[in-house]
Parts: structure tokens; C-alpha cells; sequence
């Protein structure tokens, strides 16, 4: 598996959301009972944010905000995203331009999925095992 590979294979279908009044603790609590680095921010149903762990370190902790700071006030609105159609050279190469951890997955206009570092980071994982184990 190379840069080749299209990042269909790699990427989270399960999208995790949560409304943007709530509070950041409340969603990091949210992150951390599910074991995931990231929320969709939603209004309406409708996505108009993206909150990561990334926000919290450095926006929340670093700054020292209150936990209780709604998530609409430190979240992302900038949504990066790439196609379902696009392999991981090009997820990487975008990760690395935009200095980011997490890539929203859109397909037909719709977001369908994310693809996290990682994600990227479990694949070579798996490559190096599978190189290990054939010895």
C-alpha cells in the first residue's frame, strides 16, 4: 500500500457530532468516552464547525479558557476537505500544506467521512508488521 491508495479504505465513516452550544467540556468528554480526536460542530442538523483535540490543547488549555466556553467560540468554520476520490499522496500532501490532523471526507457534496493522522499513522503500522511478520 503506497501513496496510491485510495483513501476510501482509510477513512472513519462514523461521524460524531455535537451541537455548537455545548459546552467544551462537554465535548471533550464527548471525544474522550468515545475514544475519537474530533466532533462535527452542528446547528440545525446542519455542519457548521469542526472541533478537534487540537482546539483544546490550544485554544482552551493554552489560553486558559473556561471549560464552560461554548464550542461555537474556539471551533473551526475554515472545513477542509478532500474527495472520496483522492489516494493518500494527495491526503498527506493536503495534511501537510494546511499544517492539520484531520481531513474531512466529502463525496457528491456531502461530508461522508474523515481521515485522520492516525489513520495514516495505523496504515504504516500495519505495513511494517506485515513486513516483520513475512521475516
Amino acid at each position: 500500500m503506497g501513496k496510491e491508495a485510495p483513501i476510501r479504505r482509510f477513512a472513519t465513516e462514523t461521524l460524531v457530532g455535537v451541537s455548537k452550544d455545548k459546552s467544551v467540556q462537554e465535548a471533550t468528554q464527548r471525544m474522550v468516552n468515545l475514544d475519537i480526536s474530533s466532533l462535527l460542530v452542528l446547528e440545525d442538523g446542519e455542519i457548521v464547525g469542526f472541533f478537534t483535540d487540537n482546539d483544546v490543547k490550544r485554544k482552551v488549555t493554552a489560553r486558559g479558557l473556561n471549560p464552560d466556553t461554548p464550542v461555537e467560540e474556539i471551533m473551526e468554520t475554515d472545513l477542509i476537505t478532500i474527495d472520496i476520490s483522492a489516494n493518500i499522496g494527495e491526503a498527506i500532501e493536503l495534511m501537510s500544506e494546511r499544517n492539520i490532523k484531520h481531513l474531512l471526507i466529502e463525496e457528491n457534496g456531502e461530508i461522508s467521512g474523515i481521515l485522520t493522522f492516525g489513520d495514516l499513522i495505523g496504515m504504516e503500522r500495519h505495513k511494517l508488521e506485515t513486513y516483520i511478520s513475512k521475516g
